[in-house]
């Protein structure tokens, strides 16, 4: 009887103890959400303050992004280098990460953090609106702006259709001629996943 009893007396124990934890983990469930209603909330304000509306369709309690880094495609920068000097050139390495690529029209330099710019460059171009909306095609440029009055295009880069912050190309003419082209090109083939380092959707929408 006594045995009956005790085991009675370590059964209430245990659903008391099962209870308790059940309480604590809805708390703790209940208060993460207060936290990121409160976190989205703040975000909506600092957004209404730069006069931007954060979309309803977006989540920003999304799981963290994996940051992607892009590899050097010394294939992709002849590519642009013979569109910009009207034939295929080999490169020259300048040292520090710089590749040139040189013709009788002019030469082009890549960086190894991507951006490229051109030296005495003089490419005769029929059609400049057509040849910077090509060149916007091919190596995947979007928002190109200017026109054959203003002598100089602009465009952003875009990779999966997401534009690449800080990463553009400007196309400037003269007298039919192409006479300067600098910006930034990157290529997301081959990129290798950051496993080591996290962006968060909050952090991400907040910078």
């Amino acid at each position: 009887m006594e045995t009956k009893r005790l085991k009675n007396i370590a059964i209430l124990i245990l659903l008391l103890l099962n209870a308790f934890l059940a309480f604590l983990l809805v708390y703790q469930d209940l208060q993460t959400q207060r936290v990121e209603r409160e976190a989205v909330n703040e975000l909506r304000l600092l957004f209404a303050a730069e006069e931007l509306t954060l979309s309803d369709d977006v989540d920003p309690m999304l799981d963290g992004f994996a940051p992607i880094i892009p590899v050097r495609r010394t294939e992709t920068e002849a590519e642009i280098a013979a569109f910009l000097l009207g034939e295929t050139v080999s490169a020259q390495s300048e040292g520090g990460g710089i590749y040139s690529y040189t013709s009788a029209s002019g030469s082009v330099q890549f960086r190894s953090g991507g951006g490229f710019d051109t030296v005495r460059l003089a490419y005769p171009v029929e059609d400049p609106d057509e040849f910077a909306r090509l060149f916007c095609e091919k190596f995947g440029y979007g928002d190109m702006q200017g026109d054959v009055s203003l002598g100089s295009y602009t465009a952003v880069k875009y990779v999966d259709s997401v534009p690449v912050y800080g990463c553009s190309v400007t196309l400037t003419f003269r007298d039919g001629y192409l006479v300067s082209a600098a910006g930034a090109y990157v290529d997301h083939r081959d990129a290798e996943e950051d496993k080591q380092d996290h962006l968060q959707c909050m952090s991400a929408l907040i910078r």
